[in-house]
């Protein structure tokens, strides 16, 4: 276990080094207040920044748990964007993202992407008006609390072309005249649209906040900007105590 602790805290001090370098290249030397940025190819610039590092980083998601963002790119939906988590691709329409460098270890500096709700894709709405569907439909209780809680989960054929996700576990997308299957695109992708909206919050892999299972809890999207940040300082406060 000892032995497990020193490797962790010299991992640790590694990429807390490389995190610090990173805000430094975003911002061009470390900002010593909030930034906020609501140009979302600004937003999208530094999100691709932040998940291109070498500097590990974590992401909590609105409704809890959390990934590691590897990179973002522009949606083809109108003025949203993508955030992929290793292939795992949310869609999120972004209001914001701030920067709060609280404290002098940059553990407990973190970005707060906030963003806001859009429309369904109407893709299991559409679904449900017909007399008759080849393909099983997510039961509706269970679509209504994936959607609620994880955001409408679709079947990408080409960009903005959307079908309901089970056809991905067909592997095919039905049958032509002759009988024959009908093969799915090269395209074709999961993705997650995020139509609840909500708030994210990237921290450093390595940070206290990460390695505190209970922050898990999605604490983060339950109050303001504002109010995270001072849950945050006084976070550090009382760690500067002891």
């Amino acid at each position: 276990m000892k032995e497990y602790e020193e490797k962790y805290q010299e991992t640790k001090a590694k990429h807390l080094v490389l995190w610090k370098d990173l805000i430094s290249k975003i911002f061009d030397g470390v900002p010593t207040s909030q930034m906020t940025i609501t140009d979302r190819s600004h937003i999208v610039r530094i999100l691709h920044k932040i998940g291109s590092s070498e500097a590990d980083n974590h992401t909590f998601m609105p409704a809890g748990g959390g990934d590691d963002l590897t990179d973002s790119v522009f949606s083809s939906e109108d003025g949203r964007i993508e955030l992929n988590f290793s292939g795992n691709v949310l869609i999120v329409n972004p209001t914001k993202l701030s920067f709060h460098p609280i404290g002098e270890n940059p553990e407990w500096w973190y970005f707060r992407l906030d963003t806001s709700s859009f429309n369904r894709s109407k893709v299991y709405e559409d679904q449900q008006d017909e007399e008759t569907n080849t393909h099983q439909l997510i039961d509706e209780s269970e679509l209504h609390w994936s959607v609620h809680f994880n955001g409408e989960e679709v079947l990408e054929l080409t960009s903005g072309e959307y079908e309901d996700r089970s056809l991905w576990e067909e592997g095919f997308l039905g049958y032509d005249e002759d009988g024959r299957e009908i093969k799915m695109p090269d395209t074709a992708r999961i993705v997650t649209r995020m139509i609840n909206g909500g708030s994210f919050v990237i921290f450093p892999k390595y940070s206290l906040y990460n390695r505190n299972s209970a922050t898990y809890d999605g604490r983060h999207n339950k109050v303001t900007n504002e109010e995270f940040a001072s849950y945050i300082k006084d976070v550090v406060a009382s760690l500067d105590k002891k």
